[in-house]
Formats: structure tokens, C-alpha cells, sequence
């Protein structure tokens, strides 16, 4: 595969409809600071739309190349038809993937028993296992020196008057 068909291909993939990479960029964007730039978020999703698509395909893109391929086959692709989902959605995947996190950040209490009773616990944001057992590391050893009682202090306060 050349270079170029690599990069359509980067340029074409349904990242809004691949659940993997909606469930893992939601869990990202939970963290993303909302005083951000629309630049640094941008950026940021790029990553992430990089990092999965040469994880999934075995690619290694640059996000240098991804912003050239999302620059020249986007504009071409409502002329082609390269991009599918940009077309059927009709908004881009910064709107999307921002309105995803939206709807991540704002569970209701409903919402969230909801998610509890039916056992879908990875859905829950900010949601972490924590394991059901003791810690196996042996203790550490106390290095500082026991604190006097109260009538150990005024023993030693009495010893020292002349």
C-alpha cells in the first residue's frame, strides 16, 4: 500500500461509528480541561484518531501526515464520496466527539442507577476497580520516634526546673 492510499484510507475511516474508539475517547475526553483551546482540542482528538488508526490497521501515520490527509481528503471527499460518515452526519467529528462528551459528563442519578442495575459498569465515567483483596506488599517500618504521653511530657518539663 502506498503511502497516499494509507493516508485516504486514515482520511475515510468511520471513526464515528466504531464503538471502540467512541468508548476510549470517551474515557479520554472525561479528563480533557474544558478551558481548552478549539486548537488543543483539535489536536488532541487527532491524536487519539492517530494512535488508533495505526493501532488498528498496523500503520504508523504522523500526525503531521493525518492533518494533510484530513486537510486534502476531506475537501475531496464531498466531491468523491471518500468520507461516508462526514457526509452522513452532516456536522464534523469535533461536534460529535464534543457532544459524546457531554453526554458522558452529565449522568443523572437515573441514568446512572440505570447503568449499575443492568451491569454495564465500563460505561460509567471516571469509574474505577478497584481490587477485592488486601495489599500483599510487606508493611514498611516506622522511622519516626512514638509521641510522648501527656504525663511523659511533664515528667521530663519537672526534671529540668532547678
Amino acid at each position: 500500500m502506498s503511502s497516499e492510499d494509507i493516508l485516504r484510507l486514515y482520511a475515510s475511516y468511520p471513526f464515528q461509528t466504531d464503538d471502540a474508539y467512541q468508548q476510549g475517547l470517551a474515557s479520554l475526553l472525561t479528563g480533557l480541561s474544558t478551558s481548552q483551546s478549539p486548537e488543543d482540542k483539535e489536536l488532541f482528538l487527532r491524536r487519539s484518531r492517530v494512535f488508533y488508526f495505526n493501532r488498528v490497521t498496523g500503520n504508523s501515520i504522523t500526525l503531521d501526515q493525518a492533518q494533510q490527509a484530513e486537510q486534502t481528503f476531506t475537501t475531496d471527499s464531498h466531491n468523491q464520496g471518500i468520507s461516508a460518515t462526514s457526509e452522513s452526519t452532516g456536522s464534523t467529528s469535533s461536534q460529535n466527539e464534543a457532544q459524546a462528551t457531554e453526554e458522558v459528563q452529565s449522568l443523572t442519578f437515573a441514568q446512572l442507577q440505570e447503568l449499575i442495575a443492568a451491569g454495564r459498569l465500563d460505561e460509567i465515567p471516571n469509574n474505577k476497580i478497584i481490587p477485592d483483596k488486601l495489599n500483599e506488599e510487606q508493611a514498611s517500618l516506622s522511622s519516626a520516634p512514638a509521641r510522648k504521653k501527656p504525663w511523659e511530657i511533664a515528667k521530663t518539663s519537672e526534671d529540668n526546673t532547678p
